[in-house]
């Protein structure tokens, strides 16, 4: 670009015979000047003798509402000293026995028995001598287990009456036996029926995520000399959000996996065996996927409340008055806040975690707050079957995880040529990281619905 080289002119402010008007130096009119870069849009002439109009501070359009990270990110952090960490959950001591097949051997009164062949796993949950509930209520006394082909033969108790009989017919596949008691005698002098408690374990990992911003020295002295708004603090500022934002995402929906990294410059059909790995760590989604937590699809308007209040009680695993938080967007909300059909109450926590002016709703002795979730109807962070899923989560249940030696949340800058360096830059980094524990994920649920939200799908937030 040439340089500018201001020239002085001399001219009569000459008025015009027709109307009183001013002639200017080389057409130049003030109300016809904008400053150079202007965004206007109109034809106008620019000049570097004025400046533009620039608000000093940048707009903070991030949704307010995503306020709610609150809830699981001020939660107790638990610390391990590994990035993979396994947990151990004890299992109610008493397991149904799901039914494979009914062979009857004999239905003669007082002396009928069947044999059945359990699901897999079955006979290990049941000896001789239990007295077992049959699909009918009819009881009967297991006379032999074996547990290498899974099957029992049941027998009715040596009492007269025909309420004791067995029935005549096999038992339907997929029905169950419920286990009554195993029973002793006075005086026996053998014991019988053995436990040792059971337990599910589960693990998962630790992932390290981080951003980065590079401002190079004579970038940053700009901005401090010359700078019209406050972009560069704010830059700073959104590094931050971001970074909580991808360990939010991470904590709903990330899969528990190791990643091989790819190395810039190198091409990625190189061969990458002694490529750096990393772990990713399995989210709330995940987890109950994995675990098989009670759901349900295709819900509608119509079907709704029914579905919820059926998952709502066959999932009720928290003591009476235990609160369970629903998670969604906010239409979806609005649609179930109606099925519920009464005013909410005020939701008054027992600390200031979940502190946000809440509005709880109760079905029996289970309350329920809902808290909107905006960013699941935004794809640059989920894809857009999340705009219409409803999650029900004991968030009891739900722990973020941390190495131990680390925090959560790092951040730091590089040394830069003036400090000992051979860069002349600065880089700033902010480094999350983030695993998820989440015990019992059977005390959670979600339901996919379809044909509630239909419009504003597939939006962004931000764009």
């Amino acid at each position: 670009m040439a340089d500018n080289f201001n020239t002085r002119q001399t001219f009569i402010a000459q008025p015009s015979i027709v109307q009183p008007n001013v002639t200017w130096p080389s057409g130049l009119a003030p109300w016809d000047l904008q400053p150079i870069g202007s965004e206007t849009g109109i034809s106008s002439n620019q000049t570097s003798l004025i400046r533009r109009a620039i608000a000093e501070k940048i707009f903070d359009a991030v949704p307010k509402k995503y306020a709610m990270l609150r809830l699981l990110f001020d939660r107790p952090v638990k610390y391990y000293p590994s990035d993979v960490f396994t947990y151990m959950e004890r299992q109610f001591g008493r397991v149904a026995l799901k039914i494979s097949s009914d062979t009857q051997y004999s239905s003669q009164p007082y002396t009928s028995y069947h044999q059945i062949t359990l699901s897999t796993g079955g006979a290990k949950n049941v000896q001789i001598n239990d007295i077992v509930v049959l699909p009918d209520n009819k009881k009967a006394v297991v006379i032999s287990v074996n547990t290498t082909t899974d099957t029992i033969v049941v027998k009715r108790p040596d009492t007269t009456g025909s309420f004791y009989d067995l029935q005549s017919s096999a038992y339907s596949a997929n029905s169950y036996i419920s286990i009554l008691a195993p029973v002793t005698a006075d005086g026996q002098n053998f014991f019988a029926h053995y436990d040792r408690m059971n337990k599910v374990e589960r693990y998962n990992y630790i992932m390290t995520l981080q951003r980065n911003k590079r401002w190079s020295r004579k970038e940053i002295q700009k901005f401090q000399n010359l700078g019209t708004t406050d972009y560069f603090d704010l830059d700073k500022k959104e590094q931050l959000e971001l970074v909580l934002t991808d360990m939010f995402v991470n904590l709903w929906n990330g899969d528990r996996s190791e990643v091989t990294l790819v190395i810039p410059g190198v091409s990625y059909t190189t061969d990458f065996s002694n490529a750096y790995k990393a772990l990713t760590t399995g989210g709330i989604f995940f987890q109950m996927v994995n675990a098989g937590s009670a759901s349900a699809s295709g819900v509608t308007k119509a079907t709704l409340q029914e579905t919820f209040e059926a998952l709502a009680f066959a999932t009720d695993y928290k003591a009476e008055g235990g609160v369970r938080f629903i998670f969604a967007q906010n239409a979806l909300l609005y649609e179930l806040s109606k099925a519920f059909k009464e005013t909410g109450l005020r939701y008054a926590p027992n600390d200031s975690i979940a502190n946000l002016n809440l509005m709880e709703y109760r079905i029996g002795d289970m309350r329920f707050v809902p808290v909107a979730c905006e960013l699941f109807k935004d794809v640059s962070c989920f894809p857009t079957t999340w705009q219409d899923r409803i999650f029900v989560l004991d968030l009891d249940t739900i722990q973020p995880v941390c190495m131990t030696g680390y925090q959560p949340i790092e951040t730091g800058q590089t040394l830069s040529k003036q400090q000992g360096t051979t860069f002349d830059y600065i880089e700033w980094w902010v480094q999350g990281m983030i695993g998820v524990q989440m015990n019992n994920p059977l005390s959670s649920f979600y339901i996919d619905t379809t044909g509630i939200i239909t419009e504003g799908k597939g939006g962004v937030q931000n764009p």
